[in-house]
Order: structure tokens, then sequence, then C-alpha cells
């Protein structure tokens, strides 16, 4: 019993499974990047119009094109802002490593607990009349 336990308290601190770099990197792209570049790097994006220079298709960009884009990422240019103050180069890799073969990206697992649903009844299913608090 004590064993089991101490194994529980052990494990429940554990950090949980890494995603992957290109999973990762879509979701960064997600959250930072699909609205002008559309949701798989077209340039198509929903805030593309706004701007006054067209934004570039950047999905499958040449790996010796990488620099670059990393450039581009991190200091900006034109219309496209600066992303150095939101994430580092290490994650412009993975977000240009998704992009290489983009694929849908699985929302991220909520933190928040799940509200317990609402009953009608103050019975609990399998007990007599207990008071609700």
């Amino acid at each position: 019993m004590y064993l089991f336990l101490f194994t529980s308290i052990v494990l429940a601190g554990q950090p949980t499974k890494r995603l992957s770099d290109s999973d990762r990197g879509g979701e960064l792209y997600m959250q930072n990047c699909w609205m002008c570049h559309g949701k798989k790097g077209q340039g198509n994006g929903p805030a593309a119009e706004a701007f006054s220079t067209e934004s570039p298709a950047i999905a499958k960009i040449e790996r010796q094109r990488w620099e670059g884009a990393l450039r581009v990422i991190m200091d900006g240019r034109g219309d496209m802002p600066a992303f150095s103050q939101v994430i580092d180069r290490r994650d412009a890799k993975r977000i240009l490593t998704w992009l290489d073969s983009p694929k849908p990206v699985k929302p991220p697992k909520s933190t928040s607990e799940e509200k317990p649903k609402k009953t009608t009844s103050s019975k609990t299913p399998g007990t007599k009349n207990r008071k609700r608090d």
C-alpha cells in the first residue's frame, strides 16, 4: 500500500510528454502566423488583405533559404512584424519544420478542470437522500 502511494506521488510530479518539433512548430504557427500567411502557409490568411504588401506563401521553403527566413521571422521586414520578443530561433526553426509539411494541428489539451454537470435531482445515484453542499 505504501509503495503504491509513494510511487503515485513521485509520478504525479513527472513532466508530460513533449511535443515533437514539427507539432510544436504547428502550434506556434497557429498562435502567431496563420492570420496573415493562411492555415497552411499559402499567403491567404484573413488578415493578409489589410496590408500594403502581399503576404507571401511560406510553406515548403527550401532549407538553403531557412537562414533568411529565420532573420525575417525574428527581425521582421516590411509589414511583417518582428517575433524575437515572442519566440526564439529554435521555435522559429520549429515553425519552418512544420511548414515543410504542414498538417492539421491538434488543439492543446486544456489544463483547467471541466466543470461538473448540473443535475436537477438532489439524489446522487446509488445513495439515499444525501444533502448537497
